[in-house]
């Protein structure tokens, strides 16, 4: 029997590679003032949405997919294949909320599995990376799930923003609201820890605050995968890549983009990395 991955939008994995991998991936959305919401990857990608962020009055808001759209999702899988749903921290978003009562409408005639993965952005997108390889090596659903939550214990998702400004307005700021008031022209380091949003490190310009990332990405170097996404520029994740590559030789590398939706709360000029132990 066939398992089937599912997530939401806001892991941030390259259009290219979720088709690659069978993943269906739900989108959240983004609304502009007054606007219709844009769907996360498809109504709007990453290059129009910083544009549209840096220019605009009002800062954007996101809301987590429809009870609907998961409904719609679930059902398009085919029949009797199982699927395993996985997505961000529900501490952050109500999306695994939405995806839980989809999956009661359909109790009788779908096996459905969810996980919380208690992470977001690249570290949701790494741990679906993992499941949907496993799911398409022939693992079975109890397998698939095993493996997600194996690759849970060793993700560590870590940030460089620009300004807490946008999570603080955005209401995701969890922990890191103790670092408000006191940042001037200091530049925040967060990581995710237990689901939330947490500060890990404050440096002072955000040159060094790259360099300290490329310090935490290469302090294991037998880690087996980093993914490096940005925040409206490509180039600085390429450029971090490659700048980490030769300290790494046995590591996969991916790049990715800061989404949207994630980029409502991360703003403009960010910089993540998600490191992965091995098992």
């Amino acid at each position: 029997m066939t398992v089937r991955i599912v997530t939401d939008s806001t892991c941030d994995l390259p259009h290219a590679l979720a088709e690659e991998l069978g993943v269906t991936v739900v989108p959240l959305t983004v609304i502009f003032g007054d606007d219709a919401p844009l769907r996360d990857g498809i109504d709007i990608l990453s290059a129009e949405f910083y544009e549209r962020l840096r220019s605009s009055a009002r800062l954007p808001k996101s809301s987590q997919p429809s009870v609907q759209a998961f409904h719609s999702a679930y059902e398009a899988i085919p029949e009797g294949d199982e699927i395993v749903s996985i997505h961000v921290s529900s501490r952050l978003s109500g999306t695994l909320n939405a995806a839980s009562v989809a999956r009661e409408e359909l109790a009788t005639s779908r096996h459905i599995e969810l996980i919380d993965s208690y992470s977001v952005s690249i570290g949701l997108g790494a741990i679906v990376i993992d499941a949907a390889k496993a799911a398409g090596g022939g693992a079975s659903v109890a397998e698939v799930v095993a493996v997600a939550r194996r690759s849970m214990d060793r993700v560590h998702v870590i940030c460089l923003v620009d300004t807490l400004e946008y999570l603080q307005k955005g209401g995701r700021i969890g922990r890191a609201q103790s670092m408000l008031g006191t940042l001037l022209s200091i530049k925040p380091i967060l990581h995710v820890e237990n689901g939330e949003v947490a500060p890990l490190e404050r440096v002072r310009t955000r040159a060094k605050g790259i360099e300290r990332l490329r310090e935490l990405a290469t302090a294991d170097r037998t880690i087996r995968r980093l993914m490096v996404a940005a925040g409206g520029d490509d180039g600085v994740a390429v450029a971090f890549a490659e700048s980490v590559a030769h300290d790494l030789p046995h590591t996969e590398i991916q790049i990715a983009q800061i989404g949207p939706v994630v980029g409502v709360h991360t703003g403009p000029n960010s910089l993540g990395i998600c490191t992965v132990r091995r098992d």
